[in-house]
């Protein structure tokens, strides 16, 4: 008789983690591309363009390519600074293994300590996917977002409220915001990036005050044929510090959307994006009335908690918080009225989705107090597998636990984010031009620590070595 040992990370010294996540992440490398000659530019859009391409989610190439040559450090006229990205990962044989790519979003006027990492695509290849590749391309970004604040001070452009503590994002607000298609059971992959994006503490914008709509990205030929076809998706926020805050400020909701409008403006026409931005602005001007936030709604993590899809149901949410469309027109006559016909239809799939996730139990679970996650930080209900309970307690268990809590049956998707197109952004920092801050001219107290994240661009002669990226031995998503 033999029984399987359930591992606590509790019980890792500090540096184990980083050892064993960086011996993990020793076979990715990710690369910044910045401009659009860079022989990997061709690969990685393609990658995008066919996964959101067909979908109308996808900008065209010649926009990326205006991306990337477009100087980050001039504002567009709402007074917004705006960085694209576009990271490639290879593994150890040179092979591509994921694509992702968004745009950095700071304006002063609409917030001084507010910075938006808008995550637009992403694309995982197969023999990737489910692998920590994919966790590092969901957060690498953050470390463009950090030199290029770090730039943008030393230029005198921001004031960054701390700009001697990097630790602490500089003393800005730092968001990552996603855009995702709301959960309905019969999509597999509308559950799947729930959860994956639940996992990484991320919450839901309540969509009741917050009713986003992401515009439509085809050929203008094509939409002046057909009309304009925004599409509703919710938007997901993981607010960097400040995850476990369930209220998101209106201030707050209202910068972000504007960042993320403003991004989008740089290559859709401005009469196809006014209905959906005020459509928001309005229904926040509304709630202000009454309360000073809108609710965060938790995402689910395993199949303890899917309740928390009950909110983001695609039907409910069409037909409470959002004007006809073609999209939401196309999706009731689905056939979702006739199976609601069954009362107990919902609960019967989410039992279902359940009963799938429980299938692959967890072994690593994060303490054994149950109040709190591996790093001491109280927990939230449902968020990770629950201690072992019985004689055996916080060792070994006699057989599969009987009801496990944070399944990873859920692999990231493909396209973890349903994208949407970024904006304005430029050639990298380590690209000498004449309005590229040299990072020399960066004040001590703001100088950035070396990067993990490396550019495709070998670092200016003109960048002290502190400033300078060094090659990446690791990263992934």
């Amino acid at each position: 008789m033999k029984k399987r040992v359930r591992l606590c990370m509790k019980d890792l010294f500090h540096q184990d983690v980083v050892e064993m996540i960086e011996r993990e992440t020793r076979k990715y490398q990710i690369w910044s591309i910045e401009d659009p000659s860079d022989p990997d530019f061709d690969a990685a859009y393609q990658i995008l363009w066919d996964s959101f391409g067909p979908h109308g989610e996808m900008e065209r190439k010649e926009a990326i390519e205006a991306f990337l040559r477009d100087d980050p450090y001039t504002p567009e006229p709402s007074g917004t600074y705006m960085r694209y990205f576009l990271l490639v990962a290879r593994d150890s044989d040179g092979r591509v293994r994921g694509v992702r790519d968004g745009t950095v979003l700071v304006n002063p006027a609409y917030a001084p300590d507010l910075c938006v990492i808008y995550l637009a695509h992403i694309f995982m290849i197969p023999e990737a996917r489910g692998t920590v590749l994919s966790y590092w391309l969901r957060i690498a970004p953050v470390e463009l977002a950090m030199q290029y604040l770090a730039d943008l001070h030393a230029m005198g452009k921001i004031t960054l409220p701390a700009p001697a503590a990097p630790g602490k994002y500089f003393g800005m607000n730092m968001d990552l915001a996603a855009e995702v298609e709301f959960f309905t059971p019969e999509e597999r992959l509308s559950w799947q990036r729930i959860l994956f994006y639940g996992r990484g503490g991320f919450d839901a914008i309540n969509p009741r005050h917050f009713p986003y709509r992401q515009p439509d990205f085809r050929d203008p030929e094509e939409i002046r044929a057909t009309g304009n076809q925004p599409s509703p998706f919710m938007v997901l926020v993981r607010r960097m510090g400040r995850e476990r805050q369930a209220q998101l400020p209106i201030d707050e909701a209202r910068a972000l959307m504007r960042l993320l409008y403003d991004d989008f403006a740089d290559h859709c026409a401005p009469h196809l994006l006014e209905n959906s931005l005020q459509l928001v602005l309005d229904r926040l001007e509304e709630r202000a009335k009454r309360k000073s936030f809108v609710e965060l709604l938790p995402l689910p993590s395993g199949p303890r908690d899917l309740h928390r899809l009950k909110p983001l149901f695609r039907y409910n949410v069409y037909t409470k918080y959002y004007p006809d469309s073609p999209d939401i027109r196309g999706y009731l006559n689905s056939g979702i009225r006739e199976r609601l016909a069954n009362p107990r239809y919902l609960d019967e799939e989410l039992a279902r989705i359940a009963r799938e996730l429980e299938t692959r139990p967890p072994f690593v679970y994060g303490s054994r107090d149950k109040s709190a996650t591996w790093e001491g930080t109280p927990v939230t209900p449902g968020s990770e597998p629950p201690p072992p309970e019985g004689t055996d307690a916080g060792e070994i268990t006699r057989e599969l636990p009987a009801t496990p809590s944070a399944a990873t049956a859920a692999t990231p998707p493909s396209a973890g984010t349903t994208a949407t197109p970024p904006s304005a952004a430029t050639p990298s920092a380590a690209t000498p031009s004449a309005t590229t801050p040299p990072s020399a001219a960066m004040p001590p107290s703001a100088a950035m620590p070396p990067s993990t994240v490396t550019t495709a661009t070998p670092p200016s002669a003109a960048t002290p070595p502190s400033a300078a990226t060094p090659p990446s031995t690791a990263t992934s998503r």
